[in-house]
């Protein structure tokens, strides 16, 4: 006669299994989505939304704007196609060229880090001036931002350890991000919170690849997108 499994552990292989199965629907359910520029499918958090509406295209980095919507990957080829891929998508001329779209990628940018560095000020999620800094660094901060004209701080040892860890980015000068914080001047400054150090990460490389986009279209332009 085969022995009996005790309820426990019956409770517990059901659990087990139920864990599996909700974890493999949430996985199937990840948002997929047409990037307009390369016609790949790719996980919707992985692209920028669109938006289109009254013959305008805008870029919806915060989520939940209202309008029609379409993706687009941060990537200097899918932005340079996007224009195009719009128009087939919607059948409609977008109105705007890949170096206009381009542009409008890297002012959105802006806007929402100075929402994010805003937000962090605000909640004590950010520290500032060289000694904090460098200190916040050390003890693993998950992102530096450091001045455009931040030269000398830039050279520092745990600037340079970040920046080969990934963990830094260069924005705006030292007037315009002490505006921000609220001070005369800052050079540096660290984020503590994950989740905001994450997205100006990527903000910063979707400027990036915006300007690349451009440069691609043969205008002249700013290979420093963070400092506009």
């Amino acid at each position: 006669m085969k022995p009996r499994t005790p309820k426990k552990e019956q409770r517990a292989d059901v659990t087990s299994v139920e864990t599996s199965t909700q974890r493999a629907k949430s996985e199937r359910r990840a948002p997929e989505r047409t990037c307009v520029g390369c016609g790949l499918h790719d996980d919707a958090s992985a692209m920028l939304r669109l938006v289109v509406a009254d013959d305008e295209i805008a870029f919806d980095l915060a989520g939940g704007a209202f309008g029609r919507g379409a993706h687009v990957h941060a990537r200097p080829d899918c932005l340079a196609k996007a224009p195009r891929g719009v128009a087939r998508s919607f059948k409609r001329d977008p109105k705007v060229g890949p170096r206009e779209l381009a542009e409008r990628l890297v002012a959105a940018c802006d806007r929402r880090m100075t929402g994010l560095l805003l937000a962090a000020r605000r909640t004590g999620a950010v520290v500032w001036g060289a000694d904090a800094t460098l200190d916040a660094i050390r003890a693993g901060a998950p992102l530096a931002i450091v001045a455009v004209d931040a030269a000398s701080v830039a050279q520092t040892a745990e600037v340079r350890g970040a920046v080969a860890e990934g963990r830094a980015i260069a924005w705006k000068t030292k007037d315009e991000l002490g505006s921000v914080l609220g001070q005369p001047a800052v050079a540096v400054c660290a984020i503590r919170h994950e989740g905001i150090a994450g997205e100006l990460r990527g903000l910063r490389a979707a400027a990036v690849a915006a300007v690349d986009a451009m440069t691609r279209e043969g205008g002249e332009c700013s290979r420093r997108p963070e400092a506009r």
